[in-house]
């Protein structure tokens, strides 16, 4: 793979490693033109190295809402099928398959007065799916702020 991508590509691939950028301002930091920046990104799209995504942080403290996080650990067998039921069920925004304390961890959003019958109404509506899960650890955030991430270090020049 690296060797189908030039200096260029990584340095598209670093600047959009760190925030929000449009074509316009991609070209500048790369010094190149507008149609460059979008044919690479385009390219890095069909590679499949980076993905397209609207994507906005509301501020949940005003609107309401609490952001739940949940790590479960569950039989290897049910991961597929709780993958798909997560994917479908109404709040759940981000899910990331784990090799650490959790095999998945997942944000479900609810309104801030109802996150204990929120959480009790997705626990059995995975009892009811018949995933046995074996543990199941909920931690509740009301905001989150947008982090400035360092470039990883396979990604720099």
């Amino acid at each position: 793979m690296r060797g189908k991508l030039d200096e260029l590509d990584f340095k598209i691939i670093r600047h959009i490693c760190t925030g929000v950028y449009s074509y316009d301002e991609l070209a500048e930091l790369c010094n190149v033109g507008r149609n460059t920046v979008y044919r690479r990104i385009n390219k890095l799209e069909r590679m499949g190295i980076v993905t397209r995504r609207v994507m906005a942080v509301p501020n949940f403290e005003k609107l309401g809402l609490s952001a739940v996080i949940v790590g479960i650990n569950l039989n290897f067998q049910d991961m597929d099928k709780t993958l798909n039921f997560l994917k479908k069920y109404p709040g759940v925004m981000l899910i990331c398959k784990t090799y650490g304390e959790h095999d998945l961890v997942f944000i479900l959003l609810c309104g801030r007065e109802d996150v204990g019958s929120c959480v009790l109404k997705l626990r059995k509506a995975l009892d009811d799916l018949k995933v046995q899960i074996s543990d199941f650890d909920v931690s509740i955030s009301i905001s989150w702020d947008k982090l400035e991430f360092p470039i990883p270090t396979g990604l720099r020049s």
